[in-house]
């Protein structure tokens, strides 16, 4: 009994071992260390450029397995650089290597209005006149709040374009934790203190881009307001905000 355990042990370690050589052999000259190519934004990754100007890319740099590989690098979003208006762009700068890798860097250029001085950083709470319009019914929401950051002159981030009708007002950051119903963008202040749209969305909890539409944006430097109306899924939202 003993000598057939002791056969039946010996047939599976030579198996294992047979088994082991051929996996060996499949793998042999693979490697399980990836190589991508190693890129260096030249200048700055945020480029302000006054509008109006030319713009002139610094370039990128690359090497792969300490070797120069620069001219192997591909750049989308250049031709998209529009020096005459004011907004944010981007310029993309990839390389594959042999094995088919993939590594790309950004570059964001801002064109800006260097005339604009006003700086609408900070944090905004909307007055008694921001409301929502659906239809016949309309719903005031006053005490939501929104944070503006500076980008660059007349160019800001809001970090929610409804001024937390969703998030504050209705209740749903809290009724739903997790979901995301802050609607983040871009806009640019003009010299005549208009705002303009320049980029939004998507609500990651609506699962859409917004705005559908922006109007009658602007600033008041008398009384320190701000004030636009975006409209989505058939609803005018009326927002009135100070600092």
């Amino acid at each position: 009994m003993k000598k057939n355990i002791f056969y039946t042990m010996m047939v599976a370690v030579a198996m294992f071992a047979l088994t082991s050589c051929d996996n060996d052999k499949d793998s042999e000259g693979l490697s399980s260390i990836i190589d991508y190519p190693a890129l260096i934004i030249q200048g700055d990754e945020f480029f302000i450029s006054p509008i109006g100007q030319p713009y002139n890319d610094e370039g990128c740099t690359a090497t792969y397995q300490g070797k120069d590989y620069t001219d192997k690098i591909v750049v989308t979003g250049l031709e998209d650089v529009d020096i005459n208006t004011a907004g944010l762009y981007y310029v993309t700068y990839t390389a594959t290597s042999p094995d088919g890798y993939v590594w790309s860097e950004t570059r964001t250029v801002a064109v800006c209005d260097p005339a604009v001085t006003t700086d609408l950083s900070g944090t905004w709470t909307t007055d008694a006149n921001a409301y929502r319009q659906s239809g016949a019914a309309t719903r005031p929401y006053a005490g939501c709040t929104a944070t503006i950051k500076r980008l660059c002159p007349g160019v800001f981030t809001i970090n929610d374009y409804l001024a937390g009708y969703y998030s504050q007002a209705v209740g749903y950051a809290a009724a739903y934790p997790g979901y995301d119903f802050d609607v983040e963008g871009v806009f640019q202040l003009t010299t005549d203190n208009k705002i303009k749209y320049i980029s939004g969305g998507p609500a990651a909890a609506f699962g859409a881009d917004l705005p559908e539409d922006f109007q009658d944006g602007q600033y008041d430097p008398a009384t320190g307001t701000l004030s636009y109306v975006v409209t989505w899924s058939g609803m005018d939202f009326h927002v009135s905000m100070k600092k």
